[in-house]
């Protein structure tokens, strides 16, 4: 081949590879090309975070899902979609907060029948991806102990006439543990009344009184990611005979899945006893559907085995804390 010859072809070749460095450098990657979610498997009401990138920065994309009866990962099965939020890069609804070319959407879930679910992020400037999430209704789970007024050192005691306090770690239910993640129409997230209302105790059986059979909490805590703590506190005891045993029992509902949880914690009069919880959990026609013994350290749905003791001290010390505002 003639020398000029050779020189074109190097020529094209040149101009070809330029070219395709340009584009590579000027065109967007394709649009959402990933859409994640974390976790991929949820109790209905929990919370969960949706990533999708963008065809272009700045831009909005509109999650919504499907629920996916068959279970074949289409929407193929006379279903329709439901609109969770428009997720602006860099804007509304954008978690992380930068115009990055990539959303992080915080999703409170609403009330899910069990099942497959097909999350779908719309792009306007580029292909709709979708990925797959699982819905389970796990119950509620409660550890409720009983605490005299010297806090922790009087767990499972109570002295007549003294103010008692009733903590309970609460697991199973994500919806507790979040008041508001990014409210919008479509997620409007959770206020403390509406978990407050999830709640109530029978305390009866310390103070005395036949009407105190259903009492709201006083405080919700917040104690980590997973777990709140639902107390009440600062109630005063009656005149109660040495030696005898008490119960509180305390039940807690989980709407998303219509279970309803009660568990009972014990406490002596002037003798501490140490007596684990119990619990039952039941449907929606109260039909119980399992019951099982909740160990005085912890209980199998506890994310943090090991840690109960910490947790109630934390609560405690937020309560006396709240109590000590309100004088």
């Amino acid at each position: 081949m003639p020398r000029s010859a050779n020189k074109v072809t190097l020529l094209l070749l040149s101009s070809i590879a330029v070219l395709l460095i340009l584009s590579a450098v000027i065109t967007p990657t394709s649009a959402t090309k990933i859409v994640q979610l974390q976790p991929t498997t949820v109790n209905s009401g929990d919370r969960l975070l949706v990533q999708a990138d963008m065809q272009r920065n700045g831009s909005t994309v509109t999650l919504s899902y499907y629920y996916d009866k068959n279970g074949n990962g289409l929407p193929d099965d006379g279903g329709s979609w439901v609109k969770i939020a428009n997720v602006t890069d860099g804007g509304a609804n954008d978690a992380d907060n930068h115009t990055n070319g990539y959303i992080l959407f915080s999703w409170m879930t609403p009330q899910l029948s069990p099942g497959q679910y097909i999350i779908r992020a719309a792009d306007p400037y580029g292909p709709t991806r979708t990925t797959e999430l699982t819905v389970i209704n796990a119950p509620l789970n409660l550890v409720p102990a009983i605490y005299g007024s010297q806090g922790t050192s009087a767990q499972g005691l109570v002295n007549t006439g003294n103010s008692f306090s009733v903590i309970t770690m609460v697991t199973g239910n994500c919806r507790l543990c979040h008041l508001t993640d990014n409210p919008t129409t479509q997620n409007p997230g959770v206020n403390y009344t509406s978990v407050e209302s999830l709640f109530s105790a029978n305390l009866s059986q310390i103070t005395g009184s036949p009407t105190d059979t259903s009492i709201e909490p006083t405080i919700v805590h917040m104690a980590t990611g997973t777990q709140a703590d639902v107390a009440w506190t600062g109630i005063a005891s009656k005149t109660l005979a040495n030696n005898q045993t008490l119960s509180v029992t305390v039940t807690g509902t989980n709407p998303a899945g219509n279970l309803t949880t009660q568990a009972t914690a014990y406490a002596g009069v002037n003798k501490a006893v140490n007596i684990a919880p119990t619990s039952t959990n039941q449907n929606a026609n109260g039909t119980a559907q399992s019951s099982a013994t909740a160990q005085s350290s912890g209980s199998s749905g506890n994310p943090l085995p090991g840690f109960e003791i910490p947790i109630a001290l934390a609560g405690l010390t937020f309560v006396a804390y709240v109590l000590s505002r309100k004088r």
